[in-house]
């Protein structure tokens, strides 16, 4: 069970010193501890202005950037998903990216280049290198991309043993780090949602000892190809988990905060009731 420290101080005010190994003696074993992502530095929050075809490269993009400085940079870039308007993690002149990668001014194919756009994977923040790490386009230009997604978070990985269920959770490790520092978890209100129409669908359990409660709920107007908002899938990436689309995130991540198992369904899809029982002979799923 992969746990970020930042996510953990939500639910417990003050976090004791040494948490690791606090957490070990409590019994709960911490095999391992590392930072969000691996070191950087001189990363910052780019805006892209304009985008231009290089001269003398088909694939390849001639941009200028905003930092936030007095002037904008020119960055070639072979991302394909580079546009004007978008918000990028931008390695400026001086960087050091992972793998001691060093950022400077030089010439691609005769145009000069002061800078790179970065993927997630170049930072080290995820795999996919297929284009650029497009960002929230309400971060402010020249923020340290650093410290605006708080990459220095601690990522504390504890390998629960059987009888320790209870802790596959953030809130359930919150309840071990708030005994044995002698807190309260910080209680939190969650307006309920009103219901807007009366549709339903009926629930039978056929056993109540195999589930004693199956509860669900209708809701409309959803688009399911939304995009899944970055803070959420990057906690969802420091707990070990790969964003999926909204509707399978939204479910892993109450999952992974509250220990809430839950399944979306297509309500249109279903036919007739929904009824919880054991499997019968030959049945399977797909």
């Amino acid at each position: 069970m992969k746990i970020s420290v930042s996510w953990l101080k939500e639910w417990v005010a003050t976090l004791p010193d040494q948490l690791a190994d606090r957490l070990t003696m409590a019994g709960l074993e911490v095999e391992a501890e590392e930072l969000a992502a691996p070191e950087f530095t001189q990363v910052v929050v780019g805006e892209v202005k304009t985008v231009e075809p290089h001269p003398d490269a088909d694939r390849l993009r001639v941009t200028t950037v905003d930092v936030g400085e007095d002037e904008l940079l020119q960055i070639v870039c072979g991302a394909p998903n580079v546009a004007v308007g978008m918000k990028v993690p931008t390695a400026v002149v001086g960087a050091v990216l992972p793998g001691g990668f060093k950022i400077k001014a030089a010439k691609l194919r005769g145009v000069p280049s002061n800078g790179m756009l970065c993927s997630s994977k170049e930072l080290g923040v995820d795999e996919d290198g297929s284009g650029l790490m497009a960002l929230d386009p309400s971060v402010k230009v020249g923020t340290c991309f650093r410290e605006l997604y708080d990459l220095d978070d601690r990522i504390v990985d504890v390998d629960l043993t059987p009888n320790r269920g209870d802790c596959l959770s953030i809130l359930g490790v919150a309840r071990d780090v708030a005994a044995i520092s002698a807190q309260s978890i910080i209680q939190k209100e969650i307006a309920p949602v009103e219901v807007s129409f009366d549709e339903v669908k009926n629930i039978t359990v056929e056993n109540d000892n195999d589930c004693p409660r199956y509860i669900g709920r209708i809701v409309r107007d959803l688009n399911p190809n939304a995009e899944t908002p970055l803070w959420m899938s990057e906690r969802l990436r420091r707990c070990g988990i790969r964003p999926h689309g909204i509707l399978v995130d939204v479910t892993n991540y109450v999952l992974l905060e509250l220990g809430q198992p839950l399944h979306a369904f297509d309500v249109n899809k279903l036919e007739g009731d929904i009824t919880v029982r054991r499997a019968k002979a030959g049945e399977t799923l797909t």
